[in-house]
């Protein structure tokens, strides 16, 4: 049997309000309403084209067109990300322990944000964020709500404080590897795009950190070598967020190419202070559901073997359980095996 041990937790249905109002403020006084859908969507759509163009470049910060972008669209979609794998880490205690934490390339703060909504406090929380634009933007969109916040454009002399958890937000696509002084922290969590090319890096970078004695907690259930990074260049893990978008997201994609029916990343978390437990035998769905004539097929990781969740027509009828990628479940030490198949029967699970 092979059965849900946590299905993906459920994304906020809206944007927190108090964020809605300060974001619809800072964009009037950038030139847009914060429903010109049509201006909004050509900025988000030139910062994307500088992207596709320019991906060696810095962010544009001191373009309005482009702290118009980030506050209308990235910002939030990114909130919703971090929620999404906050709430990952959540399921398996990865925060425990934690006193302080460090943002790099924090930007507008979607992770800070995404910490608070889930109920995640820290001693401090510093950000580390070189545009002077982003800052400012920051600041202002958290208000009075918390004095506690640090903001450096630089890491922090002398190191970590014990305890601290640094994170990175897509900020990582940016250097061509982490840095020594990032390894002073005592956890990193990691969130990149869905891209092969970014999340094969992230595999990379886990092998490399248990090499040098770190401990993985997330999305991985096992701390063996990653069968989508041994495999070959096809494979590469990533996440997938359900979500209910909300109309004044969907009404701004109606003007642009992008749609966002779904909210994809790649993530790590990792420990250096802390052992997560791997004796059970579970497994992370990392693979959509895939159907064949007489049988249907999800892949899942559990270890060194690129496996899949399979289940027969005849015993199914077609009608095949719809597992999330990314939910964690339990595999029975029995469960039958044919080649890189675990046979999955009907148990009303």
């Amino acid at each position: 049997m092979i059965q849900s041990v946590h299905q993906s937790l459920p994304l906020p249905d809206e944007f927190p309000e108090d964020l809605r109002s300060r974001r619809a403020l800072l964009l009037r006084e950038l030139g847009y309403a914060d429903d010109d859908y049509s201006g909004l969507a050509a900025a988000v759509m030139r910062l994307s084209d500088f992207y596709v163009n320019h991906p060696e470049k810095s962010s544009p910060w001191h373009e309005k067109w482009a702290q118009a972008a980030y506050l209308a669209y990235y910002l939030p979609l990114n909130w919703w990300r971090a929620c999404g794998v906050i709430g990952r880490g959540q399921e398996v205690g990865f925060f425990d322990g934690f006193e302080h934490l460090v943002d790099f390339g924090s930007g507008l703060g979607s992770m800070g944000f995404g910490f608070r909504h889930q109920g995640i406090k820290s001693s401090s929380h510093s950000y580390i964020e070189r545009a002077p634009q982003a800052i400012d933007l920051h600041r202002r969109l958290l208000g009075d709500s918390d004095s506690a916040v640090v903001w450096s454009s630089e890491p922090p002399r002398g190191g970590f404080k014990p305890s601290t958890l640094l994170t990175l937000s897509y900020s990582l696509t940016e250097l061509e590897r982490l840095p020594g002084w990032m390894l002073g922290a005592d956890g990193l969590l990691i969130m990149e795009p869905s891209t092969k090319d970014d999340s094969r890096r992230l595999l990379s970078i886990r092998a490399d950190l248990l090499n040098q004695g770190w401990n993985i907690w997330g999305p991985c259930t096992h701390s063996k070598p990653c069968p989508m990074l041994e495999s070959g260049e096809r494979d590469w893990c990533h996440d997938r967020f359900l979500w209910r978008q909300p109309d004044w997201l969907r009404r701004l994609e109606e003007h642009m190419p992008i749609k966002n029916g779904t909210l994809p990343c790649s993530w790590i978390m990792m420990r250096k202070d802390k052992n997560r437990d791997h004796s059970g035998n579970l497994g992370r769905v990392t693979g959509d559901r895939l159907e064949f004539k007489g049988f249907a097929k999800q892949m899942i990781c559990r270890g060194d073997e690129r496996e899949f969740m399979s289940w027969q027509r005849r015993d199914y009828r077609k009608k095949y359980p719809v597992i999330e990628r990314g939910a964690l479940v339990s595999i029975d030490s029995d469960i039958e095996k044919k080649g890189n198949e675990l046979r999955v029967k009907p148990s009303g699970s």
